[in-house]
């Protein structure tokens, strides 16, 4: 139901969690709001390296309630000391099925 949600407009998923898809490129984006967890799921940095550039990363993390989290699937060592750079703390765990590792990253 993710994808056939409507754009531009608040969809209950369930009673927990609100879906609001947006149609912004994530440098243009501005948010009204603070994120208590962030999905972080763009392709790869070989394949999309304009979102993982620093500067990117600052502005996602910037977007973190304290204690906050951002998860991803994405384990390269400057994307991780890129996240310690920015005060997360940065916890490597073991990846789904398909996946070696992913990384929660976490606003202290």
């Amino acid at each position: 139901s993710l994808h056939t949600c409507e754009w531009e407009k608040p969809i209950a998923i369930t009673a927990d969690f609100a879906l609001h898809k947006q149609k912004v490129t994530l440098q243009d984006y501005k948010p009204a709001k603070s994120f208590e967890l962030i999905y972080y799921d763009p392709f790869a940095p070989s394949k999309q390296a304009e979102l993982w550039t620093h500067g990117i990363i600052k502005k996602v993390t910037d977007l973190l309630v304290p204690n906050g989290a951002l998860v991803t699937y994405c384990a390269k060592g400057q994307f991780k000391r890129d996240l310690a750079s920015l005060g997360l703390g940065v916890q490597v765990l073991p990846g789904p099925p398909g996946k070696k590792e992913m990384v929660r990253a976490v606003k202290v």
